[in-house]
């Protein structure tokens, strides 16, 4: 079975993999000679032979472990390293000394006669033992980089290839500088690990013991978020005075004391509370400068957006669901699940690892496969069960031993570190991999998602775009991983001068991937509304301007394609003739990462970022490839939007990987719903654009009966919060009707004070 560990520098030679380590020493029983004779002779050969082989394997064995021939006081003996002290080593005897220590790395000291690029830490029980990289994979153990200079290796160098964006990621990574290569101010922070930059080792142990010795997080109500089951969005201040003015008098006025005046005020008295907790909170991390107690305003919803990209929570910058749990831990648990997602993308990157656990009990996918042996096994969720090992044999089970871990660092430990630890043995289908993918639809519709009216229809879905990553082993089609995707569907679009909307359908059928761009750009094509490809924001005065969203544009981690992507090639036409034909749909990162499942795209597959980096990851180092390098580009584009002039500019595509043999893709067709079983062809009317009579670009034909959106229509992101505003009050009002008890606020908070 071949050994996977990687660094980031590894790079792969003539597309080949690095040859296996050799496999660990066979156990040894006691029959170790052939059976003897009745002849004394033979009895008495047999015994010089055991003898003469014994002292051979005791020889070689001290030689491997780097134990002298008198071994340790205790008589106990490790095949690791070493168990004499300094003292009792001779240099001909060994070159590893004892470093044996308790989970105290402050205390781990670096071996001269060991190079630090061959040095390794082994991680038993809590405890870290130095060695030589070589003679730790010798004895069956896994090689994890903890180094912060590691980076996955879609960002790798070649020997003659260099990847531009290899620097930037590790700059953001390590917090050292923003996007564009500036240097942080002292306190501010890269929060992208929701848009694939997992922080390094040296970010997180400082956020543990910098949020250990604030003071400020010992008197935050914790409890009071997980006892509270409603959520709370923007009103502003002049609206929710005026409204608690109101309910006061109507309470005040009723004789029940459960009217619904009394009811909603209590309700509100309880959303001012969290509100000011949550302000505290987002203060004490450093999020939030000043705010008005109890309000949500724009900063304080800019400071929510920016707890959840530090903690990577998935939420919509309000506090609801996962958002409001996460107010609900401490720093340190917070931090502690940092730390378990940064071994955890480390493992799989090192190792080249992918299983999740998110094909098993899927319904109509076989979650099972066949050994060597012919025993069915049950596909494993190696991603959870190595971190599990990997964080008992560091002794980090705890965030407890987590931050005792951290606070006894000394120095810079993770400018280079490397810890090496036993895993159990990779399945047998590892030997070597045949992928394919299958991306199903899901559930589509071709209707517009409003009526002539603008009123938005009910498009009920429970089916949602899955990509399904398979190795076919031993002529089994075994599923490693399912995740969520997108597909195409209704989105604006720029023609003669106007704006537009039109279907745009996820290609179906079989097609392949050759090629896999890292940090790719994204190209606008002529059909990108101007207004879409500008960026306004505050500069450093305080003023607002206008400019080219450089970042969605790429290369960067809010680009629209995210870190990774790879083209969608159709090889084939319908009579089996070999095309190249690139419609233009790709399998990408993404930085919206909400609209995962949950909304619709250009045409492309949309993947969370940390999950596209992780795939193709994957993907490279188990397939022979070549690497093409930086890819060259020369491409100019000029507009204008408002009477103002804009200029783009780009001279590459991205860092090009080229796979010697394509990955076959099937996409699915999906369920069709609704009245049209056919994309609609042609434009349909944006609300708020003016259009002639006889505009040539909506004379699309559409079904009568049907009146899929002709006439007023309403954007993706108003469809979306109307049906959010709708949801949130149905929220309220269930809540107000129920029975439950509201958590109380402390005594004396009022909302108007």
């Amino acid at each position: 079975m071949r050994n996977y560990n990687r660094t980031a520098t590894d790079t792969v030679r003539n597309n080949q993999l690095p040859p296996p380590p050799p496999p660990p020493p066979p156990s040894y029983s006691r029959k170790t000679s052939p059976p003897s004779s009745s002849s004394a002779g033979s009895f008495f050969t047999a015994i010089i032979v055991i003898a003469a082989f014994s002292m051979l394997v005791y020889t070689l064995f001290n030689k491997f472990a780097g134990t002298s021939e008198n071994g340790s006081k205790n008589g106990k003996k490790s095949i690791v390293a070493g168990n004499k002290d300094d003292k009792g080593i001779k240099k001909s005897d060994s070159k590893i000394k004892n470093l044996s220590v308790s989970i105290a790395p402050s205390l781990i000291k670096e071996d001269e006669n060991i190079p630090p690029e061959q040095l390794v830490y082994v991680a038993q029980k809590g405890k870290l033992k130095a060695q030589r990289i070589e003679d730790a994979v010798k004895f069956g153990y896994s090689i994890i980089d903890l180094s912060d200079d590691f980076a996955p290796f879609i960002f790798t160098d070649g020997p003659d290839t260099p990847n531009k964006y290899r620097k930037t990621y590790l700059n953001l990574a390590n917090d050292r500088t923003d996007e564009e290569g500036k240097p942080l101010k002292a306190g501010d922070h890269n929060y992208a690990e929701l848009y694939g930059i997992i922080p390094s080792f040296g970010v997180i142990a400082r956020r543990f013991v910098e949020d250990d010795s604030k003071e400020c997080f010992k008197k935050l109500n914790y409890k009071y978020f997980n006892q509270a089951n409603y959520h709370v969005t923007y009103v502003s201040r002049r609206d929710l005075r005026k409204e608690m003015e109101t309910l006061k008098k109507e309470a005040a006025k009723s004789k029940k004391k459960n009217s619904y005046a009394s009811r909603r005020h209590r309700l509100i008295t309880a959303k001012y509370y969290m509100v000011t907790e949550a302000q505290k909170r987002l203060k004490c991390e450093g999020l939030l400068s000043s705010y008005s107690p109890g309000y949500i305003n724009y900063s304080t919803i800019e400071a929510i957006k920016d707890f959840e990209h530090k903690h990577m929570i998935f939420g919509w910058g309000i506090l609801s669901g996962d958002t409001r749990k996460g107010f609900g831990r401490t720093p340190l648990e917070n931090n502690y699940r940092s730390l378990r997602r940064a071994v955890r993308e480390r493992i799989v990157h090192n190792l080249g690892l992918i299983e999740d656990g998110s094909v098993n009990k899927v319904k109509g996918l076989s979650d099972e496969f066949k050994d060597r042996e012919g025993k069915s096994q049950r596909i494993p969720n190696l991603v959870k069960t190595y971190t599990d090992i990997f964080m008992k044999e560091m002794g980090l089970e705890t965030p407890e031993k987590a931050l005792k871990f951290f606070k006894d660092l000394k120095g810079r430990p993770f400018e280079r570190m490397k810890v090496a630890v036993k895993f159990p043995p990779l399945p047998d289908y590892y030997d070597k991999f045949n992928f394919s993918v299958v991306i199903d639809r899901g559930d589509v519709y071709y209707d517009a998602p409003f009526d002539a009216s603008g009123k938005n229809r009910f498009q009920p879905v429970s089916r949602r775009p899955r990509l399904i990553l398979y190795t076919t082993w031993k002529g089994q089609k075994v599923p490693l991983v399912r995740w969520g995707t997108t597909i195409g569907g209704w989105r604006s679009e720029f023609k003669d001068g106007k704006e537009y909307y039109a279907y745009k359908e996820s290609d179906v059928g079989p097609r392949i991937w050759k090629d896999i761009f890292s940090a790719p750009v994204w190209i606008p094509p002529k059909s990108s509304p101007p207004s879409g490809l500008l960026r306004s924001h505050r500069n450093k005065d305080g003023r607002w301007i206008t400019r080219v969203n450089r970042e969605e544009i790429g290369p960067s981690y809010l680009s629209a394609y995210g870190l990774v992507a790879a083209h969608h090639i159709r090889n084939r036409s319908d009579s089996g003739k070999s095309i190249w034909f690139d419609n233009g749909i790709r399998t990408h990162g993404s930085m919206d990462y909400m609209s995962i499942m949950r909304r619709h795209s250009h045409g492309c597959h949309r993947l969370h970022n940390h999950l596209a980096v992780r795939l193709f990851s994957f993907i490279l180092m188990h397939t022979d490839h070549k690497r093409k390098g930086q890819t060259k580009l020369i491409y100019t584009r000029s507009f204008s939007h408002k009477n103002k002039d804009y200029k783009i500019k780009l001279d590459t595509r991205g860092y090009q990987f080229s796979l010697t043999k394509p990955i076959e893709v099937e996409v699915i067709r999906g369920r069709v719903l609704g009245k049209l079983k056919q994309p609609f062809k042609g434009y349909l009317p944006k609300p708020g654009v003016e259009y002639e009579k006889d505009d040539p670009n909506l004379s699309g034909e559409v079904d009568s009966t049907d009146k899929s959106g002709a006439g007023q229509g309403a954007a993706e992101a108003s469809v979306e919060t109307k049906i959010k505003e709708k949801e949130e009050k149905r929220s309220d009002e269930k809540l107000l009707k129920s029975n439950r008890k509201l958590p109380p606020p402390p005594m004396g908070v009022k909302p108007l004070d």
